[in-house]
Order: C-alpha cells, then structure tokens, then sequence
C-alpha cells in the first residue's frame, strides 16, 4: 500500500512524478573528485591490461599460432615457452587480467550514472567483464608448458585446443563491454560520439567473430576493440568523462 508515504494516494502519485523526473547527478560536486579518481583507476587499469596480457602475448609469439596446429607443432610451442621468460609473462598475464576485471567493473561503475530509464547496461557490463576474465584465466597453456617435457602429444593438442576455445569465447563477453558501453555513451552528455561508436562496432564485430574464430580475418574486431580500450583508458585518465564541461544533469 501507498498510504505511509504520503497524506493521499494523489499525494503519492505526485511525489512518485517527482522523484521521476528528478535529475539525476553523477558530477555533482560532491561526487566529482570521487568519479575523477575513479576514471584515473579505470583508466589506469586498463593500460595495465594492454601492457601486460595483450603485450606479453605478442612478446610470446601467439600470434603466430594457428587455431589448426598441428601436433608436433603444438609440443614444440608449449617446450618453447617452458623457460624464465615464458613463466615471467605467464604472471604478468594472470596480473593483466585482474586488472582487466578493474577496467570492467570500474568502467561499468563510472557509466551506470548516464544511464536512462531501467539500468540494465550497466550491470550487464560487468557482468560480462567478469564472464571475459574467467574465459581468460583457464590457464590451459600454463599446465601443459609447465609438463612440456613429458606430455602425451593426445594431451598437448587438448590442451591448446581448449585454450584456443576459451580464447575464442572471451570475444562474445569483451564484446559485450564494447556494446553496453557504447549503448550508454552513446546517450550521454559531454561524451565523445566517435568512442560509444567505435566500441559499438568493436562490440559486434567481436560477437560475430567468434563464429569465424579459425580464420585469419577474426582477429581484426579483436585488435578493433583493443585498440578502442587503449583510447577510452586514455580518455579515462584524461578525465573526459568527469571534466567540468560535461554537464551536471541528466535526465531519465
């Protein structure tokens, strides 16, 4: 029942009608160095995650690694990284990526106040971010490096096939980031149309990758959207999203 919030139900309904069309603050001054530090943290994260698994992956050669390896070619990968260097940049990696959580959640964080209407976006964001992190940390590659030199070659080729899968099913979850997160900006004041755009496209573009994952051409909505979280990190640190010339209000 209505009753205890008000005289009358007309009451109610005219209170309800406020608070609806209220605007909502998520600069105000109060909250505006918390939102800064906050972006400076996303931002942060972020470039952290670049450097240290996008980074070390390149500096591994993964690149070059084909979805249809054969298996000799397979053992003789997983030997190779079975040194100081392999297991320095496997760290680095597992670090990366909870770093990659940070950027997820924070993002999300930062952009749940220019949300309208039902906050649905935000909070799937997030959720995905998380989803991104557990297909990456399926540390599949680590055990059969760490056994290279006695694996059954049955064993090698498993284990980089579920790599490879877990790998190919984080593009759905990242591009999911890209997606809600362009959704939103795309609606929100003082923010750069180009960014919500770009990581729309990224979004869907990785989405749909994932059905072409044993072709060469998969990879380019991955670098995409990569590419698109290098300038959103430096948008981030830049305060773009917190700066005096974005607006106070915003409306539902």
């Amino acid at each position: 029942m209505c009753w205890g919030r008000g005289v009358s139900s007309v009451g109610g309904m005219t209170s309800s009608r406020t608070a609806a069309s209220a605007p909502v603050t998520p600069a105000a001054a109060g909250d505006r160095s918390r939102y800064a530090t906050l972006a400076r943290i996303t931002g942060a994260a972020g470039l952290v995650t670049l450097l240290a698994v996008v980074g070390t992956s390149i500096a591994n050669g993964y690149q070059n690694q084909s979805m249809t390896e054969g298996t000799p070619a397979i053992v003789a990968f997983f030997r190779s990284i079975d040194d100081r260097t392999g297991w320095l940049t496997s760290y680095a990696t597992s670090a990366g990526l909870v770093a990659c959580l940070w950027f997820a959640i924070g993002l999300a964080l930062m952009l749940r106040p220019y949300e309208r209407g039902v906050p649905w976006r935000a909070p799937f964001l997030a959720a995905a971010g998380v989803v991104s992190v557990v297909s990456g940390q399926i540390a599949s590659w680590d055990a059969a490096a760490f056994r290279s030199a006695t694996i059954d070659p049955r064993v090698a080729t498993y284990a980089y096939d579920l790599g490879n899968l877990s790998f190919a099913n984080s593009w759905v979850s990242t591009g999911a980031v890209g997606i809600c997160a362009g959704l939103i900006m795309l609606r929100a004041p003082g923010v750069p149309r180009w960014i919500a755009y770009w990581g729309l496209v990224a979004g869907i573009g990785e989405v749909l990758a994932r059905a072409w994952f044993r072709h060469g051409f998969a990879y380019a909505p991955f670098a995409l959207y990569w590419a698109w979280v290098l300038a959103l990190s430096v948008l981030l640190l830049a305060g773009r999203f917190t700066s005096s010339a974005a607006p106070k209000e915003i409306l539902p």
